[in-house]
């Protein structure tokens, strides 16, 4: 296993900084295709493994709902939906989104454009994704 360093946008404006999560990949992952669904299955069982241990009684303090009014929704962070997220369709829109273009994958500071292209994930210190999106108005 080969631990990365990937960067996360806060979706709040206060916090508007980037923090690092570490994530364990399989040694054996050859191309970009590889890294985005080792990524997605990453996120989507921690996902899942959140909404199945959430908390029934959960206190916010004042900071995080500062924070969460910022960010348009103050909630407890508890998932209302009945079912966990599937990773067959979680891999299939972030392949799309990723191929489209609407999701950039940096490997340090190169970017990686085509899902099919070979790596050698021992020597990525750190992923970043940045997702695009498009801003209101008229196109030219």
């Amino acid at each position: 296993m080969v631990n990365l360093k990937v960067n996360v946008k806060s979706v709040s404006n206060k916090q508007n900084k980037i923090k690092t999560i570490e994530i364990p990949y399989d040694e054996n992952i050859t191309d970009v295709r590889g890294l985005l669904k080792a990524t997605v299955a990453f996120t989507v069982n921690a996902y899942n493994e959140r909404r199945e241990n959430a908390e029934l009684l959960n206190t916010l303090t004042a900071a995080q709902i500062e924070d969460k009014a910022v960010q348009g929704k103050v909630s407890f962070g508890v998932n209302y939906g009945e079912k966990n997220a599937d990773l067959k369709k979680a891999t299939e829109d972030t392949l799309e989104a990723f191929s489209d273009g609407v999701v950039v994958l940096f490997a340090d500071e190169k970017k990686l454009e085509n899902p099919d292209d070979k790596i050698n994930i021992k020597n990525i210190q750190s992923l970043t994704f940045i997702k695009l999106t498009m801003l209101a108005g008229r196109m030219w």
